[in-house]
């Protein structure tokens, strides 16, 4: 942390920009590792404020310390709950300071540094981020007023530039890949499983889409049966849905199941019920609930997030100059408001 006078911000985190998918499985925090961190951060005592950001493509940490040492604290906490070796979390992880650490943020929060490029799921996860840094008392006035400035900073970009223009929602991406495969997808059987906010947003872009038939399978009896009615669709018991893998079309993989819920050998047996019928499979999670290996199967299309990604910022270079033009805003606001910042804190 560079030396200077007064409260320093920090954060710390690994993302799709700098960790293969393969490591990011091995990063990913659980609602438990969530909490455990937290509860580490604010026992440290090397941390005036913290904030956790925890997705399924970054995980970071946030933070205001006076402390030198405050990122090496970091690292260690992020190592011993994630029971990853430090040495392989610093060869994969970035690390900004100050006004740069505000500058990502922002950009962060605008969807510039998602994977794919202008999503607007991010600005809620920041937020709902934010929100349980206020429940457990870990924030206060500094990371407060960093966050409310991301939050107008999103705003601006969403309303003022073109960056979110076009096929930018997860769902709407994951819908594209099928009707390429697919053609029409008024006939695909769609099977979701996972009610989190990646299924959710995945299963409503395919009912309007069309659709006719969308099935939910979920651990969470009580969201599955929402997404249900918002989708008009049906509820399978979780420990059957594998049963119906021969009958669907369009599989969707959403848990938070902490590994692979589905192997090369129970996809083959289900592929001997359907033959010459192909399957498409999309595998959301992070760890992925899909083993890669199940693409090895004749007519067995899997895709994961990393290739939606890729579908999605196709056109990336029609928006540079848009890209350009956001970055330089937002840094512009990033500079103010540190400047405004040190002044008052330092």
């Amino acid at each position: 942390m560079p030396a200077a006078d007064g409260p320093q911000l920090v954060v710390i985190g690994c993302n799709h920009h700098h960790t293969p998918l393969a490591i990011r499985e091995q990063i990913a925090l659980s609602p438990e590792g969530v909490e455990a961190l937290r509860k580490r951060l604010i026992e440290d005592g090397s941390f005036e404020e913290s904030l956790i950001l925890n997705t399924c493509n970054r995980v970071e940490v946030y933070a205001i310390s006076q402390s030198p040492q405050a990122a090496r604290h970091i690292y260690k906490h992020l190592s011993e709950v994630n029971q990853f070796p430090e040495s392989s979390f610093r060869e994969h992880a970035y690390e900004y300071f100050q006004e740069q650490a505000i500058e990502h943020l922002f950009q962060v929060a605008a969807g510039l540094n998602s994977q794919i490029v202008g999503e607007t799921e991010i600005l809620g996860q920041v937020k709902a981020a934010y929100a349980e840094a206020i429940d457990t008392e870990s924030i206060g006035p500094l990371l407060h007023r960093v966050f409310q400035k991301a939050f107008q900073a999103s705003k601006w970009v969403r309303t003022h530039t073109g960056i979110g223009v076009g096929q930018v929602s997860l769902g709407n991406v994951a819908v594209e890949l099928a009707t390429r495969i697919f053609g029409r997808l008024t006939v695909a059987r769609t099977l979701v499983i996972g009610s989190g906010e990646v299924g959710r947003d995945v299963a409503k872009a395919f009912r309007s889409r069309g659709v006719a038939c969308v099935s939910i399978a979920s651990r969470t009896a009580d969201r599955a049966e929402g997404l249900a009615r918002a989708v008009d669709g049906l509820i399978i018991p979780f420990k059957n849905w594998k049963s119906h893998l021969p009958y669907v079309d369009i599989c969707i993989f959403a848990t938070s199941a902490p590994g692979a819920i589905l192997n090369p050998e129970e996809m083959r047996a289900a592929m001997k019920q359907r033959p010459s019928r192909p399957v498409f499979l999309i595998d959301l999670a992070v760890p992925r609930d899909v083993e890669p290996t199940v693409n090895d199967l004749s007519s067995v299309f899997l895709y994961n997030y990393d290739d939606l990604a890729g579908i999605a910022n196709e056109n990336l270079r029609n928006r540079a100059t848009e890209m350009a033009n956001c970055k330089n805003a937002l840094q512009s606001r990033s500079h103010h408001l540190w400047a405004q910042m040190a002044e008052r804190y330092s």
